[in-house]
């Protein structure tokens, strides 16, 4: 078989093979019914070009009759194709009906002989015709129809949307480089050297709308072309594997067991153990180069269900957003456009990916006006169609390459805008991608509404329990003001003392040495009682600052268990409770804001000191466990209900009487260790006390709190 002869088999055999399997997905369809044909005109000029090129002289001039026919056929297909894929099909009826008619005159003058006489050998090549004038009248209209095929996918193409833009891309370029392959076979017939060796371009016709159905869903039989791929190399491997069996069984087994058959036996056995695992590669294969940049809905909606949208902090929540979005639709880019109150416009509030989303929108903007209206996406390519947007804002989009804004709407309310980049497999987003994220935005919106009344509520929390602070500063002021009297009150004494016996002449014995020493001694004593005094008042004061709610890796907890016991332990004393203290030697840091674990401590000693109504003791103990350290706060109270254990940490609940405990309440502080990435628990038993147990994470340690 001659290079040209192999080029026809290869060429039929992929046309015949797509086309039927096109057509078997759906036999009702008209453009895979259009295809299907287009195909099978090829197959038969293909068929015919093969049988030709392979054939004895008596029969060569029957086959190259059958490969005119495909010829001749082929153009008409391919209109009808163009027409139908362009759904334009009603509208060149007419045209196609006399492209038609015109056609199969040609064809009644092949199978009569009118287009060529005269087989002779031409370039040591084979057999060739000479064309009569019919011919070149019939490839002057060859030409035009191919031509008018191309006005109309030409014509049309400005006014499709970017994915039918892709499509007809991709089919026109094929449609040229299979026209351009055909097109080499005519100079030859008419005495040009100029051999058809680019026939095999037909081929490539083939492999590239093959790639455009697979990678631009021309017209989504992806699955189709999977099952061909891995049915062709189960094929091919174990047709292999029979045929390597077979040869060897022929000069090994043959001459031992004395039978064909039987020597074929081992091939069969090989084949049958390896068929399963051989298709369970060939599908991950293909999975793995021509599907990888697919994408799973379930893995979309677990991801969004499972993890983002439970999320409570506004920060957190739009890059995980934009993260798993990125990451699982496999995005170039993704981000998220907030609506600020105080500037009137949409501004980048998380980016992932690609080049920054460095563009604002004001709330009276055009697009912002339409997407209000109309709670609709918008695909950028849209944009100038629709006459969306002002020329600077779809130029800047362009070249940020945003292909998709989706408003993030919730009733007549649009909080944000989510911006999407190109898909990396350069697929255009589907009907199924728009619908799967419009369903996550609407939720996405609620979720993004939530954080920021919870956002709210943490702020009003802190200015509620920065209030509560104060107060409680001046019942503690009142409480350690004989703590801070009695080192003022020795210094005074001291020095009063001294002048004193200054004035009664105790010292005029003394020599000026010995008076400087005297006056030396004093002075240390008043600068270590003064000392005392300024522990004390720093500590009251720096308890009194708020939080600033900057969480650092910093956090040493026997530190700030020590400034709250300072702060509380006379209060508790006059109470006569007794603080122990049982923290171990090497507490590590944990993450957290400093003043806010300050405040988490003097809160729980502090209730748990009121709890206690005529003496009793409170046991702080700290330690490490693994990766986490835990702080415990146990008090020989009157303990808790099992009734009221349950709702300890619900808002507005308290146990105490009216006007005790500071009415921060559990529910904030809960709230403000869990801010913490920290967790809280409570054990107490009725008559026997209540112990209080904290757990935070080690400093440098990612990971989520136990549950």
């Amino acid at each position: 078989m001659n290079y040209f002869g192999l080029t026809g088999l290869i060429n039929f055999v992929t046309c015949i093979s797509l086309g039927f399997f096109v057509l078997l997905q759906d036999k009702k369809n008209l453009q895979k019914i259009s295809y299907f044909i287009l195909n099978c005109s090829v197959a038969v000029f293909s068929l015919g070009y093969f049988l030709w090129q392979t054939s004895t002289t008596a029969s060569s001039i029957i086959y190259f009759k059958v490969l005119v026919v495909g010829i001749i056929l082929i153009n008409p297909a391919y209109l009808f194709f163009v027409f139908v894929f362009l759904e334009k099909i009603k509208s060149q009826r007419y045209p196609l009906l006399i492209v038609l008619v015109l056609n199969l005159f040609f064809i009644t003058a092949n199978l009569k002989g009118d287009l060529y006489v005269n087989f002779v050998e031409k370039f040591n090549i084979g057999l060739w015709p000479n064309p009569t004038l019919l011919f070149s009248f019939y490839l002057g209209f060859w030409l035009l129809q191919c031509l008018y095929g191309f006005y109309f996918l030409f014509s049309n193409f400005r006014k499709e949307n970017e994915k039918r833009k892709v499509q007809i891309k991709y089919f026109t370029i094929a449609a040229i480089i299979g026209f351009i392959g055909g097109g080499t076979n005519w100079p030859i017939w008419y005495g040009i050297n100029f051999p058809p060796y680019a026939n095999i371009l037909i081929s490539v016709y083939i492999a590239i709308v093959a790639y455009a159905i697979v990678r631009h869903q021309l017209m989504d039989i992806e699955v189709i072309i999977k099952k061909t791929l891995v049915f062709a190399g189960l094929f091919a491997v174990s047709y292999g594997i029979f045929a390597g069996f077979a040869y060897v069984g022929s000069i090994l087994f043959e001459n031992i067991v004395r039978n064909r058959w039987v020597a074929m036996v081992p091939s069969v056995f090989v084949i049958v153990l390896i068929l399963r695992p051989l298709e369970l590669f060939l599908r991950n294969t293909t999975d793995k180069y021509l599907f990888q940049k697919k994408y799973d809905y379930r893995e979309l909606l677990r991801a969004f269900t499972g993890e983002v949208l439970m999320v409570l902090d506004l920060k957190k929540l739009l890059e995980l957003t934009v993260d798993k979005l990125a990451e699982i639709v496999k995005l170039d880019s993704a981000s998220i456009l907030l609506y600020d109150e105080n500037s009137k416009h949409f501004e980048p509030a998380a980016i992932t990916g690609g080049k920054a989303y460095f563009f604002t929108l004001s709330y009276e903007d055009e697009i912002v006006r339409h997407m209000r209206a109309s709670g609709r996406h918008i695909f950028a390519e849209d944009m100038a169609d629709k006459d969306i947007g002002t020329v600077r804002f779809s130029k800047k989009i362009n070249e940020l390459r945003v292909k998709l804004m989706i408003p993030l709407m919730h009733q007549d309310d649009m909080p944000g805008i989510l911006c999407l980049g190109g898909k990396k497999s350069d697929e255009n987003f589907t009907q199924d991608d728009v619908d799967i994220l419009l369903s996550l935005s609407k939720t996405l919106s609620i979720a993004i509404i939530n954080a920021r009344l919870f956002e709210k509520l943490s702020e009003a929390q802190a200015q509620a329990a920065q209030r509560e602070k104060m107060a409680v500063i001046g019942t503690l002021s009142a409480g350690i003001n004989h703590e801070i009297c009695n080192p003022l009150g020795i210094a005074r004494g001291q020095c009063e003392m001294f002048l004193l016996n200054m004035a009664d002449g105790i010292y005029k014995d003394k020599s000026p040495d010995e008076l400087l020493e005297k006056a030396q001694d004093i002075m240390n004593k008043v600068i270590h009682e003064t000392d005392r005094a300024t522990v004390i008042t720093r500590k009251l004061s720096s308890f009194a600052k708020p939080a600033k709610g900057e969480t650092t890796d910093d956090v040493a907890v026997e530190d700030e268990l020590e400034e709250v016991i300072a702060l509380v332990e006379h209060e508790m004393k006059m109470d006569n409770i007794e603080i122990r203290r049982d923290i171990k030697p090497g507490l590590e840091r944990i993450y957290g804001d400093r003043k806010q674990i300050q405040e988490i401590l003097f809160n729980i000693i502090r209730n748990a000191g009121q709890a206690i109504k005529s003496g009793g003791e409170i046991t702080v103990s700290a330690r490490n466990a693994g990766r986490k350290v835990y702080v415990d706060i146990k008090d020989t109270g009157e303990g808790i209900s099992k009734k009221d254990l349950k709702q300890i940490f619900d808002p507005f609940f308290t146990t105490k009487e009216p006007g005790k405990g500071t009415g921060l309440g559990l529910f904030i502080v809960k709230q403000i260790v869990e801010r913490n990435e920290g967790r809280i628990s409570v054990e107490s038993e009725q008559g026997k006390g209540t112990t209080f147990s904290l757990e935070f994470r080690v400093a440098g340690q990612d990971g989520e709190v136990r549950p």
